[in-house]
């Protein structure tokens, strides 16, 4: 097996692995709209399809550079085989989670699938570059990454609480013809959280991608080819496609019962942290940030009225999807993908 089809393997996978974000987040990002009723499934499909699309092409390589500087693995062939099991894991995981209609982050499923699989090459943690926590706004390397995913849902949940009692007060004289007025207006919310999305969870296939091109060029990239982007983005085009009803449930009246206003909220909540993430390299979790501030929007209005128990599932499935969509990639890599390093002398 030599080094181009192995190349051609990871990029395949990467492309199955966006396949995969795009029905785990991207049912996320459509969950308030369709959920409100603002949009029909169809409608919402469409916007958020052709957001990402454009999102993926024009959003920028900051995230991308994150997601390679977590590893100082060698590029050779042996990276080709590192990548192969990490995302193995990772599109695994979201398949289980997507069968047990669970929001899990797509993100952490790559962290933790490519964290796994460099530890178990290295016997250790010496290819995992750590980075510094100098600072909340500067961090490095992998805590440059554990910091966006765990403080993202944090701000998504303050920032749904805090905005829905402003928007209460700038509607407090509001007749209920507001609502088609709100509903107009999550065209606009959706498309920009869409965007954001595709700006930045693209672009963590983008950065596996060009490691695994780097692996096999004798002069390595600088910046991302325009038709990695274009690949990416149909993926999580066809992975919006096909929409997970379950997690679109969960998210849009599992967690709260939504109406305009909450879905409005957590949408404006949501593409502002996701597009800040995207712009300074953080690597967020939509779905973690969509989920938390729909629970901030529920909690602002009645605490009650939050299914806590739903919440409470959520939060298991983000906190142990990191290890164990690691756990998960080592064994791969060192009951497989080893061997066939061994077998075709990589």
């Amino acid at each position: 097996m030599n080094t181009e089809v192995l190349l051609i393997v990871v990029v395949a996978l990467a492309l199955v692995y966006t396949y995969t974000n795009g029905f785990q987040d991207g049912s996320s990002v459509t969950a308030t709209a369709i959920s409100s009723r603002a949009m029909a499934p169809w409608q919402a499909i469409f916007w958020v399809a052709s957001a990402e699309f454009l999102g993926a092409c024009f959003g920028g390589s900051a995230v991308a550079n994150a997601i390679q500087s977590i590893t100082s693995y060698p590029e050779n062939g042996s990276m080709l085989l590192v990548l192969a099991s990490g995302l193995s894991a990772a599109i695994g995981w979201n398949f289980l989670t997507r069968a047990l209609g669970l929001p899990s982050s797509s993100t952490h499923a790559l962290v933790g699938g490519v964290l796994g699989s460099v530890i178990a090459e290295g016997n250790g943690m010496r290819y995992v570059v750590m980075g510094t926590p100098d600072s909340l706004l500067h961090p490095t390397g992998f805590w440059k990454v554990l910091i966006s995913l765990f403080v993202s849902p944090l701000l998504g949940f303050l920032g749904g609480y805090l905005l829905f009692i402003f928007m209460l007060f700038l509607l407090r004289n509001a007749s209920t013809r507001i609502g088609k007025w709100l509903n107009a207006s999550q065209i606009l919310t959706v498309t920009l959280l869409a965007f954001g999305h595709g700006a930045n969870d693209t672009q963590k296939a983008m950065g596996v991608i060009v490691l695994a091109l780097n692996a096999t060029r004798s002069e390595p990239l600088t910046d991302i080819p325009s038709y990695v982007r274009i690949m990416t983005g149909a993926a999580m085009v066809f992975g919006i496609i096909s929409l997970s009803p379950a997690i679109v449930r969960r998210v849009g009246g599992g967690i709260f019962k939504i109406q305009s206003l909450h879905a409005l909220v957590a949408q404006m909540s949501s593409a502002a942290i996701v597009a800040y993430g995207s712009a300074t390299g953080g690597p967020v979790s939509a779905s973690q940030i969509i989920s938390s501030s729909v629970v901030g929007a529920g909690a602002a209005q009645r605490k009650k009225g939050v299914h806590w128990k739903v919440v409470t599932d959520m939060l298991l499935a983000w906190t142990f999807t990191i290890p164990g969509a690691a756990l998960f990639a080592a064994l791969l890599h060192r009951c497989f993908f080893q061997w066939l390093k061994y077998a075709f002398s990589i």
